[in-house]
């Protein structure tokens, strides 16, 4: 087994096991809801890109490149739903933010896994992998995730902003997490794999490794008060 998928394994299995034990803690508890979510889809992202970088098949391989990018859609969702709740809740989400959200969900899903010959148009794997993917496509999803992304990154300077001082140390802590995990997995896995350059693709889910184990810390610090 080369680099890239030891790394994609280790980081599978120690999401794994993470999202298993705070789901264990009770899956009532937003908080840890989708903290379990978001490391369970993280197991499934760095399963996918093993798959890829095995390159057992042209027609496999086509899929899973596809098929990792509904699996990263749910990683960001998750991952905006868990800063909305942690380490308290202070806006109530509007339904038709919701509402758009599952749209996009379920537009996404369907249309990376049964027309996943439009979404990757082709890939080679010798004399080293390269996936190609269509522009369009690829570019509206890349809009719809950057925006996600930055709304959860607003929602933590908004709660830093307004957070009494006992809770500063932890949404510092978890805001510096989330834009690191966030810029190192949108590079190396966004931009990167769109110029066909797969050979770092095991990197974005190491970085979002080092985020969730920030975020697991906070979870199971006793400072913090979960309601």
């Amino acid at each position: 087994m080369n680099i890239q998928n030891t790394v994609l394994l280790a980081s599978g299995i120690i999401n794994l096991i993470m999202s298993v034990y705070i789901l264990s803690r009770g899956w009532k508890n937003k908080v840890n809801l989708y903290f379990s979510l978001l490391t369970f889809f993280n197991s499934m992202w760095a399963a996918g890109l093993i798959v890829i970088n095995a390159g057992v098949s042209h027609e496999m391989t086509r899929f899973f490149a596809s098929f990792i990018y509904p699996v990263a859609l749910m990683i960001i969702v998750s991952l905006f739903y868990f800063i909305i709740y942690f380490p308290y809740k202070t806006f109530e989400l509007s339904k038709l933010y919701r509402w758009l959200i599952n749209i996009f969900i379920v537009v996404t899903t369907l249309f990376c896994i049964f027309f996943y010959k439009i979404f990757v148009y082709n890939v080679a794997l010798v004399p080293k992998l390269v996936v190609y993917y269509e522009i369009w496509s690829y570019s509206a999803y890349s809009l719809v995730l950057t925006m996600l992304m930055l709304s959860g990154v607003i929602v933590l300077f908004s709660k830093l902003k307004k957070s009494e001082s006992v809770f500063k140390f932890q949404l510092k802590l978890i805001l510096v997490a989330v834009i690191m995990g966030t810029i190192a997995g949108s590079y190396f896995n966004l931009f990167l794999m769109y110029f066909h350059n797969c050979d770092y693709n095991h990197l974005g889910p190491l970085f979002t490794l080092l985020m969730n184990f920030a975020v697991f810390y906070l979870i199971m610090s006793p400072k913090i008060i979960k309601e």
